[in-house]
């Protein structure tokens, strides 16, 4: 059975949360968080347990999904 897949934006929505507040639970700047959940930046690495821990989900269904933009550990375009 496949899991849900999830974007970080999805996630704060279900918790009824602003973008500082997550930003807060996890240590970082709210334009840090704001550019994980646009995509424009990668989740940190050093992060990327702390966010599935916060938001009770696996790294699969927020990281690895595929056909999800949002929020994946993949390499921005143009990046090898």
């Amino acid at each position: 059975m496949e899991q849900p897949k999830y974007s970080l934006k999805e996630l704060r929505a279900r918790k009824n949360w602003t973008q500082k507040r997550v930003a807060r639970e996890l240590g970082v700047s709210e334009q840090t968080y704001n550019a994980w959940e646009k995509d424009i930046s990668n989740v940190a690495v050093s992060k990327v347990n702390a966010v599935a821990i916060l938001f009770g989900v696996t790294l699969d269904q927020i990281f690895f999904a595929q056909g999800h933009e949002n929020n994946s550990c993949r390499n921005k375009k143009g990046e090898q």
